[in-house]
């Protein structure tokens, strides 16, 4: 899917919603918004869901904790929740996709014994599909591109393949990182408990600096791994400005695709 990098309407008079840095690029594919975290793009691709069903789907589904005055574009769509969200239920969502779209509540103890090692209670976590499975690989091959070449560069980590997504609010009071590897998934958020601006320098990199630390030493002397690509799943040249086929003169990217949605029509844009 592409969407037009530009501001969406007017909101008291000025352009929104603003991408950070103040720039419109046009035409866009839906997977460099996610790996470039372009506000503009993000927006228009809720839009086309739907908030209604998008709420839905992050409260039933995900078991995301938002509330009614959530339901808009700025709140789903660039992250303004009114309370936002707890550190173990993103990191939940997130290992819902990493899992092949099977969410697993997250639990904090397994069982509790007694002195003769009865069991006295056991706490056994079971899994629910909550998205298609060649949908929640396209949407780790687009987190992997924002660890390659997007916002997340500084998570990538010596040994294992990494997806995740960065997210900033507006005046720097909170800045996360949730990524994961086909063996686990991490949430890191960096802020101050008095939702102070976090300042310039090195502090606006702490929490990526933080998750490749603890993942890289999680993960020593693990056996490299790649995420599955599931049945269904096949990978195309596609043009990098309409997502269409290519013909000559288009700029090509290799992009995945569910066999069912792949495109029909060649690029529209471009002609020698």
């Amino acid at each position: 899917s592409t969407f037009d990098n530009y501001p969406v309407r007017l909101l008291n008079g000025s352009p929104w919603p603003k991408n950070s840095p103040n720039t419109y690029t046009g035409r866009t594919i839906l997977s460099t918004g996610i790996a470039k975290s372009i506000n503009t793009i993000a927006i228009q691709a809720l839009q086309s869901v739907g908030v209604a069903d998008a709420f839905a789907f992050a409260t039933e589904k995900l078991n995301l904790n938002l509330v009614a005055e959530d339901m808009n574009l700025s709140s789903l769509g660039l992250g303004g929740l009114t309370y936002g969200v707890k550190n173990v239920e993103l990191c939940a969502a997130y290992a819902a996709i990493a899992n092949g779209g099977n969410y697993i509540k997250p639990v904090y103890y397994t069982k509790i014994l007694d002195h003769n090692g009865n069991v006295l209670i056991e706490n056994n976590s079971v899994g629910r599909s909550v998205i298609k499975e060649t949908t929640a690989y396209l949407l780790t091959s687009a987190l992997e591109d924002v660890v390659q070449n997007g916002t997340g560069t500084a998570c990538q980590l010596d040994n294992m393949a990494v997806a995740g997504k960065t997210g900033t609010t507006d005046a720097y009071n909170d800045l996360w990182f949730v990524g994961y590897t086909p063996y686990y998934t991490c949430a890191v958020w960096s802020g101050y408990d008095g939702n102070q601006k976090i300042p310039e320098g090195d502090a606006r990199n702490f929490h990526k600096t933080l998750w490749r630390k603890v993942m890289n030493r999680i993960h020593q002397g693990m056996e490299y791994k790649d995420f599955e690509v599931p049945d269904g799943i096949e990978q195309i040249s596609i043009c990098a400005d309409t997502g269409l086929l290519p013909r000559v003169g288009c700029p090509v990217t290799e992009e995945y695709f569910d066999v069912g949605t792949m495109p029909t029509e060649y690029c529209d844009q471009h002609f020698y």
